[in-house]
């Protein structure tokens, strides 16, 4: 399966909880880990998750093998393993509640920078604007 394609299959809960922009990625610098003590888990899955997605985008920027080979095939078969990696930290971070500002704006991020991407050629239904209305909000709380 070409790469484009492992992307755009992705499991639609995977997509929807969490990848993020690059930019988005380092959201919380270690000093405020350390004063977030209840998001632990999250901020740590968080870092889990940015190392997936980003070993995930830096091996779809390189140039493919030709197809119908040996090599083809294991490079597709390693990208989708990292994939599949990248999705069930995604997953793993949607399980883990947010329990501070910091911890609940990390995840409005995540849904900010996700789902209109994810959407672009989709219409967009009222449940998914209203998801992406309460993650703008908590943004612009907690960024007051």
């Amino acid at each position: 399966m070409p790469k484009a394609n492992a992307l755009s299959t992705t499991q639609r809960r995977c997509v929807l909880t969490g990848i993020m922009a690059a930019p988005l990625l380092a959201v919380a610098p270690a000093a405020a880990l350390a004063q977030q003590s209840d998001d632990a888990p999250l901020f740590a899955c968080h870092h889990r998750f940015q190392a997936a997605y980003s070993a995930v985008r830096a091996m779809s920027n390189q140039p493919e093998p030709a197809c119908n080979t040996p090599e083809a095939d294991a490079y597709e078969a390693r990208f989708d393993a990292m994939v599949l990696e990248e999705c069930a930290h995604l997953e793993e971070l949607a399980a883990i509640p947010a329990f501070t500002p910091q911890g609940q704006r990390l995840k409005a991020k995540i849904i900010l920078a996700l789902l209109p991407e994810h959407l672009r050629y989709s219409e967009m239904d009222g449940e998914t604007q209203l998801i992406l209305s309460l993650a703008r909000d908590l943004v612009r709380e907690n960024a007051a």
